[in-house]
């Protein structure tokens, strides 16, 4: 069983305001096609200089029905999630930013890709939504770490 296409983007550092936040990691996960086998994982690390002069080459996560679930799950929480209209603050308090994309059109982004101000936003949050955000949070440091897994294996 694989999901449906998708394309995800975890971004670590995301608070700015005066200054343009620090970006300390970048994850890109996409699925282009139903049916493929694996999930394709790109990471940078801007902040971080040996990393930076090494070649980043893209990962593998092979998909299974574990990896299918955790996108579906993924995914049905990001869809019960409020987002600013155009968001500018980080409304979850994490400094970590998700911006997805799904075969269906449904986009979800908590931060603008140039970061967020340091102020308050307009949308509310409950504690359930921020119990909700870390599961999500939770879920794309499992897919990540499957991703780098792979290297090492």
């Amino acid at each position: 069983m694989s999901p449906e296409p998708f394309e995800l983007r975890i971004q670590h550092g995301i608070a700015g305001g005066f200054a343009p936040p620090r970006v300390s990691a970048v994850h890109d996960l996409s699925l282009k096609t139903s049916g493929t086998s694996h999930i394709l994982l790109l990471s940078q690390f801007p902040l971080d200089k040996e990393v930076q002069q090494n070649k980043l080459n893209s990962k593998n996560i092979p998909i299974s029905d574990d990896t299918t679930k955790l996108i579906q799950e993924l995914e049905g929480i990001l869809r019960k999630l409020p987002t600013e209209t155009v968001p500018s603050a980080d409304i979850y308090n994490r400094n970590i930013g998700i911006f997805w994309q799904g075969a269906d059109g449904f986009t979800w982004a908590n931060s603008a890709p140039q970061g967020c101000g340091g102020f308050e936003g307009g949308a509310v949050v409950t504690e359930d939504d921020k119990k909700a955000f870390n599961r999500a949070v939770e879920i794309t440091e499992i897919l990540v770490t499957r991703g780098i897994a792979q290297e090492s294996a």
